[in-house]
């Protein structure tokens, strides 16, 4: 069956359930929840090639989630309508007790803390990190693989220590096919990926991160490892988090970091900085290549279906040899409607 048949099956199902829930309000309100959001704006870039402006679609999905045995059984089917249509989301999950569960299924990669801590209506920013983008299965650039940070595997996690409604250790610990999103596996090694975070107390999050791959890529067999730690505190007026990670892909190495902060007005604004860097050594070419990337943003939530972020952004990238370096930056708005 070819992938857009099996798409619209699958989008027939969540449709035909949704009918028969509304239907049926007993089993709507026992088992499943129907929700989603749409997150679309205007950007304006400006770079040494010129500028441009365009409205865009980002993001369009619709979740299906239930749970049962009293919540010790919970699954979600998630599918995304923006630009090619695609399952980003579909697992089961078992979790006997708060120590120790079970997932099996499409998910998100547990690597470094915003790729699955920090979803896309509630993260501060509208791009994510370099860490994020580049290093969590959300875009091609080292290895070829893009796929919304997600891929299919399998993990137990848990946590220990529950105090004042927190756990002062979590876990994480998957096996993936590391082909990424609707895509069986190509050779015959898994990714694996392992992370712990430690809470002292409920403001401060230490987080800890690993991630081994093997890869197809460009006809040959990538081995690359990866590493993040980094660190979150939030209060109530404010929220400071950096995250520091570094990879190998092959014989070229990353290293890349973000720092950011965050003060939250009370009625319902949020203003936020970031600043990153990215060092890639190229021992192809004997070369560096480097980028910073400052972020100045604006959050308004209004309601708690209405979400309005504005960013303004300034990069300088390019080759360490300063006469081969370029700056581009510009300003996006972003409107994300959550139902």
């Amino acid at each position: 069956m070819k992938m857009k048949h099996y798409f619209l099956a699958v989008v027939a199902l969540v449709v035909s359930v949704a009918t028969y829930a509304q239907g049926n309000n007993t089993f709507a309100d026992e088992r499943l929840s129907l929700s989603g959001y749409l997150q679309g704006g205007l950007m304006y870039n400006d770079s040494e090639n010129g500028s441009e402006s365009t409205f865009y679609l980002k993001r369009a999905r619709v979740s299906l989630t239930g749970n049962a045995a009293e919540e010790k059984i919970d699954y979600r089917l998630q599918v995304d309508m923006a630009g090619s249509p695609k399952i980003c989301d579909l697992y089961f999950r078992y979790k006997p007790s708060k120590e120790f569960g079970m997932q099996l299924g499409q998910f998100k990669v547990p690597f470094a803390i915003e790729n699955d801590i920090y979803g896309p209506t509630t993260v501060e920013f509208i791009d994510y990190s370099y860490i994020t983008t580049l290093l969590a299965r959300n875009n091609g650039r080292y290895d070829g693989i893009a796929s919304t940070g997600r891929d299919i595997g399998f993990q137990i996690f848990g946590g220990f220590g529950e105090d004042k409604g927190y756990q002062m250790l979590s876990y994480n610990l998957a096996v993936f096919n590391g082909t990424g999103i609707n895509t069986p596996d190509n050779n015959d090694t898994k990714d694996v990926v392992a992370r712990l975070i430690f809470k002292p107390s409920k403001a401060l999050s230490l987080s800890a991160s690993a991630m081994h791959s093997e890869t197809i890529y460009e006809a040959r067999n990538l081995r690359s490892n990866r590493w993040a730690a980094g660190a979150i505190y939030d209060v109530e007026d404010f929220i400071v988090r950096g995250e520091f990670a570094g990879a190998e892909f092959g014989d070229d190495d990353v290293e890349t970091f973000y720092v950011m902060g965050g003060y939250k007005l009370k009625n319902d604004w949020m203003l936020v900085a970031r600043y990153e860097n990215l060092n890639e050594d190229r021992e192809l070419v004997n070369d560096d290549w480097t980028a910073n990337r400052v972020t100045l943003g604006a959050v308004y939530k209004p309601f708690p279906f209405l979400r309005l972020q504005l960013n303004y952004w300034v990069e300088n990238s390019g080759l360490e040899d300063a006469r081969r370096r370029a700056d581009n930056g510009g300003l996006n708005f972003m409107v994300t409607a959550i139902f």
